[in-house]
């Protein structure tokens, strides 16, 4: 009886957490399936791809997580995979279905689908494989989102400047404009996110500088972590053209590991102590005004 009332107060914590954006997954792939076979162009349904939404949602499940119930690591990782894996399924049956009937309009099955059950084969096993290097990335955003939750001020803030990247990133393999995808910029919103850790800041008893030190160089951190998940993606998948990644001369791994010590550790540092002193000046002018 104790097993069974433990397993069900754990689907009581995670049914509600998952369902949603579960959900969503599946919304977006059909919604987007019936737009092509209506005939919509492909230039526009692009936009509502299931590969960007999925990082984007699993941002948000690390984001709500512990307001699930869900707070160790360890908790994550089934839901991370079965959300990858959720997210394949529904790519490959429109996959099948587009391929069997031969659907013209559907980017789901290329021509070379059209009644070769070999090739289709081929084509449902690579989205198959794709599972495993999802399921990696969806994990590493939703346990860097966990973390952020020792610090909670901080976890807003590192939700926006994460999906703002996942967009920009998207925006960019999609070939958007320079002018629409850089309008997707994390920096601007970043020096913003300097207000708001002073203005909530001080609602929450952090009404100095010294306690919004560490929040605020966690924040910058975080921020450039998200940028240097961008890199390892465009060097994973050389095929994913942005601006967060060149391929260098000499070695990539030398490459990354020199990017994560300037790009995260020092330009995290500083641009966390610049968000700092934002956020101090935002608490002093707060305290100062005081109540009208």
């Amino acid at each position: 009886m104790a097993v069974v009332a433990e397993q069900t107060h754990s689907d009581f914590r995670y049914r509600p957490w998952l369902a949603g954006p579960f959900a969503f997954i599946a919304l977006l792939v059909v919604v987007r399936f019936l737009l092509e076979i209506f005939g919509v162009p492909h230039q526009l349904t692009s936009y509502l791809s299931s590969t960007g939404a999925v990082y984007l949602v699993a941002i948000y499940l690390g984001a709500v997580a512990p307001l699930r119930g869900v707070r160790k690591s360890w908790q994550i990782v089934l839901p991370g995979v079965v959300l990858a894996a959720w997210t394949q399924a529904w790519v490959i049956l429109f996959t099948v279905i587009s391929g069997v009937l031969k659907l013209e309009k559907s980017h789901f099955a290329e021509p070379q689908d059209w009644g070769n059950s070999g090739h289709l084969f081929h084509h449902i096993l690579g989205h198959l494989l794709d599972i495993v290097p999802v399921a990696i990335v969806v994990l590493v955003l939703m346990a860097a989102m966990l973390v952020l939750w020792r610090w909670p001020v901080t976890v807003g803030p590192g939700a926006v400047l994460g999906g703002l990247v996942v967009i920009r990133f998207w925006s960019e393999v999609l070939d958007m404009p320079p002018v629409v995808s850089s309008a997707w910029s994390s920096t601007v919103v970043f020096l913003i996110c300097g207000f708001f850790l002073g203005g909530v800041g001080a609602l929450i008893g952090m009404s100095t500088p010294r306690k919004l030190l560490v929040p605020a160089i966690v924040l910058g951190w975080t921020w450039r972590f998200w940028v240097f998940v961008a890199m390892l993606m465009g060097a994973a998948f050389p095929y994913l053209k942005t601006h967060f990644y060149t391929r260098p001369q000499g070695h990539v791994w030398t490459y990354l590991l020199g990017a994560f010590a300037l790009e995260v550790v020092v330009v995290g540092l500083v641009g966390g102590l610049i968000v700092w002193g934002m956020a101090s000046w935002t608490v002093w002018a707060l305290r100062t005004r005081g109540p009208e």
